[in-house]
């Protein structure tokens, strides 16, 4: 469950700087994303049978012979311009390139002519020849789907793990709110140490921090503590405005452009969540538009629903 990918939006590894096609083209096919890689003009480079089989291909030489460029699989135009696709799709790399990637929702037309709407994410990546851009599509539903579709999961699988329930529980928080990385943490009874207790798979891509001490003093910790000490929700859509809550992050850590973490409420008297005291502390971050009200509310259900299910399976 933990490096299955589920929820994860793909990011290739740091040692892949540099490496050559062929074994970039091994990475994204060992992966169970949807993923595409394009040139800067457009062009499908490559694609692994995840993507081959979303566009209802038999195979993924089908469709390197089929799609000649990304814009052959889009079928409409976005934001009501009366721009080519295929310029829409430049300018959509160019924004990639300029700002180290980009995401937007658009509409995919399969094989069979069925419209999909999905997100889809474009990341430059540096490959001997040049800079490619990895492409990352996935279907888009309802946030009342996503939901519906964790609860049937976590009751339904009398066989997960605590750790697995947990991870799980962090990637999907990662995906229902559209953010890169996200993070557990429970808090001790006494509501004075936050353990840390894991990343999304994302999050170990890129941070440096992942194997460093995971308890901290709740008093000592920075932003990611207030969510505890001001037992609330806590909204950061502006990680670099100056803050006196902030502590600065160490060295290694991942960069935080916006954040967003939830704390969960049990009472022992009643077995119920309930606003007594904090028991875990769940965050995400490095959304690409401001977190909501809604965010918290899916991050909130979806956390409540695993500790709930903790306290019935473990006992805890």
């Amino acid at each position: 469950m933990g490096n299955s990918g589920i929820g994860q939006t793909f990011l290739p590894p740091e040692n892949v700087d540099l490496c050559t096609l062929k074994k970039y083209s091994k990475i994204i096919r060992d992966n169970s994303e949807i993923i595409c890689l394009i040139n800067q003009q457009g062009d499908l480079i490559d694609c692994n049978e995840s993507f081959a089989k979303y566009l209802k291909f038999e195979d993924v030489d089908t469709v390197k012979i089929a799609v000649y460029h990304f814009a052959n699989i889009c079928c409409e135009a976005q934001e009501n311009t009366e721009k080519p696709l295929m310029n829409q799709i430049r300018e959509k790399i160019g924004s990639a390139i300029s700002g180290g990637g980009c995401d937007f929702e658009w509409k995919i037309k399969n094989f069979q002519n069925n419209t999909l709407p999905c997100h889809i994410w474009f990341k430059p990546v540096r490959l001997k020849g040049g800079v490619k851009i990895q492409v990352v599509i996935r279907n888009k539903v309802t946030n009342k789907e996503k939901i519906k579709s964790i609860n049937t999961s976590l009751t339904t699988d009398e066989s997960l793990t605590s750790r697995e329930i947990a991870d799980w529980c962090i990637e999907e928080g990662v995906r229902i709110t559209n953010s890169t990385i996200g993070y557990l943490a429970f808090v001790s009874k006494d509501q004075s140490y936050i353990h840390l207790y894991g990343w999304s798979n994302s999050a170990m891509n890129e941070c440096a921090m992942i194997n460093r001490p995971v308890k901290y003093e709740t008093a000592k910790t920075g932003l990611w503590g207030e969510a505890v000490r001001q037992r609330k929700a806590v909204i950061t859509n502006d990680y670099k405005k100056k803050n006196k809550m902030k502590k600065g992050t160490p060295k290694g850590h991942v960069a935080l452009s916006r954040h967003m973490n939830v704390p969960v409420f049990y009472d022992p008297k009643k077995g119920n969540v309930k606003k007594n005291y904090v028991v875990l502390i769940a965050g995400v971050a490095n959304k690409a538009t401001n977190y909501t009200s809604g965010d918290i509310k899916n991050l909130t259900n979806l956390m409540n629903k695993m500790w709930v299910i903790f306290k019935k399976k473990y006992d805890m």
